[in-house]
């Protein structure tokens, strides 16, 4: 025994409070099934809006009217980036497409149902097509002088997709640019509004 302390000061305090020892493994136990709730909810139900680009994999019947057999009809794909979203697929009940040149409406078409798995980019392929014959003639031209010049030729290609995930049933309108294909362009990511 120590000098000058007497028995009972010499026990340790877990001896003296037998609830000392079971403090610290009772607040793990009652603190980690909550904290694990709490990441699991943060990682769960926060959810990302991807984005959204488009590109033109295929391209007919942008000649002359004068010259054209077939009408304009332009192969689009739809590209959803849901890789932020760990737990939610994103997914739409339809909607359409119009691909527009220097603000002259050039096809329309239906954008379809589709799912997209997360954390994973999906490619939702649509048709937009136009019910005349190819292009006025100043349209063509303004088109044909781009290409000689070695321009991109940009076109206006809007989606509207109904009743998306996460957004309780309103739509989603994404203003989209995209190039004829074989002409090299950067990532050209959609604008997105309600």
């Amino acid at each position: 025994m120590a000098a000058g302390l007497s028995e009972d000061e010499t026990r340790s305090s877990s001896e003296r409070n037998p609830w000392v020892e079971c403090i610290g493994p009772a607040l793990a136990i009652a603190f980690l099934p909550g904290f694990v709730l709490f990441i699991y909810g943060i990682l769960h139900f926060n959810y990302e809006t991807p984005d959204f680009w488009v590109k033109l994999s295929g391209v007919e019947g942008l000649d002359r009217s004068a010259d054209a057999v077939t009408a304009p009809t332009f192969n689009v794909t739809v590209r959803v980036d849901n890789e932020w979203n760990n737990f939610w697929e994103f997914c739409g009940k339809g909607g359409s497409v119009d691909v527009s040149y220097a603000g002259v409406p050039l096809a329309h078409g239906e954008f379809p149902e589709f799912c997209v798995p997360p954390g994973v980019v999906g490619s939702v392929p649509v048709v937009a097509t136009s019910e005349g014959l190819g292009l006025p003639d100043d349209l063509y031209e303004s088109m044909e002088s781009q290409r000689q010049r070695q321009e991109p030729v940009q076109l206006a290609v809007d989606v509207q997709m109904r009743e998306v995930t996460g957004r309780g049933g309103s739509l989603i309108l994404l203003w989209c640019t995209a190039v004829l294909p074989g002409q090299p362009a950067g990532t050209l990511v959609c604008g997105i509004s309600n």
